[in-house]
């Protein structure tokens, strides 16, 4: 696997991206990752059958380091046509009008189904892990969403949450662990230690202030109106019993989009890379090999 780690402009914004075995001649994978998960996330929680043998990127969301956000950037920036922008913007930069495949966990999910709505690049097929469409949501996560969403004032004690959720490696492995439902498989898992290993060094330095911008737009965001315009294929990827994002979220996901399959991770949350890791490493590789060998065998 080669890597070469890069720092793509937008806005004023410098977005990190990590780029993968570039040498291989295929569609690319995007990989966009959650609300707190730097790009690094996907080094640990992807099989070795992608990080090895396919060309991918992982793009960071704004201002998660080690990316950097301007001076004025603000929670009124945020919105669905401005990320909208920032994904096409930056994977024009990497791929110009290749055609790719996307992939993103969570808000990273969301990002990856607004994208598709607007129908403006080309795009193979979208895999959503744990995504949704409206920012209404639960667990931990939720809690940091509601606090950053009663407004500025409210900022220092954003900061202040996620200050001492990173104070020690224990604390930020406990709080993580939340994240899940079934406990005893994420805890077991010997993806959870090396994902936490490896994004250690990004939440560290993260700069605290330029999350606050997303998080406190999160809860307006809702692309539910827009899902009958997406026209290619979509996996929609969900745990039975996320704590994040409600069930019910990702049942109306697939039933709104006409070319959705619908995958389960049965007693499981939010997690399914670590809670589900065979089974999730089967799906995500079949869905992507489902996306990319057509155009393969037609030479796109």
């Amino acid at each position: 696997m080669t890597i070469r780690d890069l720092r793509i402009c937008f806005e004023g914004h410098e977005i990190a991206v990590l780029s993968a075995n570039e040498h291989i001649d295929e569609p690319a994978i995007i990989f966009i990752p959650g609300v707190l998960a730097p790009v690094n996330f996907w080094l640990a929680c992807l099989p070795e059958a992608i990080l090895q043998n396919r060309r991918w990127y992982a793009i960071s969301l704004p201002g998660h380091h080690p990316s950097k956000v301007p001076n004025n950037y603000k929670p009124e920036d945020v919105n669905e046509a401005w990320l909208n922008r920032l994904y096409q913007s930056v994977i024009f930069q990497l791929e110009g009008d290749n055609k790719v495949v996307l992939v993103g966990h969570s808000t990273g999910g969301f990002s990856a189904l607004n994208l598709a709505s607007d129908n403006v690049m080309d795009i193979l097929g979208v895999i959503s892990i744990a995504g949704f469409f409206e920012g209404r949501w639960g667990g931990v996560e939720g809690q940091l969403v509601k606090l950053a969403g009663l407004g500025k004032w409210a900022k220092p004690l954003f900061q202040l949450a996620l200050s001492i959720s990173r104070r020690t490696p224990l604390l930020q492995a406990y709080l993580s662990s939340l994240l899940a439902h079934d406990q005893t498989a994420y805890n077991e898992s010997p993806v959870t230690p090396k994902m936490l290993a490896e994004i250690q060094h990004n939440m560290q330095t993260q700069d605290l202030s330029a999350l606050f911008p997303l998080f406190n737009r999160i809860s307006d965001l809702n692309i539910f109106p827009k899902l009958s315009a997406i026209n290619i294929p979509v996996t929609i990827m969900a745990g039975s019993h996320d704590p994040v994002i409600s069930p019910t979220q990702s049942l109306r996901l697939a039933g709104a989009i006409e070319q959705a399959s619908l995958v389960i991770f049965d007693r499981t949350g939010h997690m399914p890379f670590m809670e589900r890791t065979q089974q999730f490493n089967y799906e995500l590789c079949q869905s992507i090999e489902q996306y990319i060998k057509p155009a393969i065998t037609r030479g796109l």
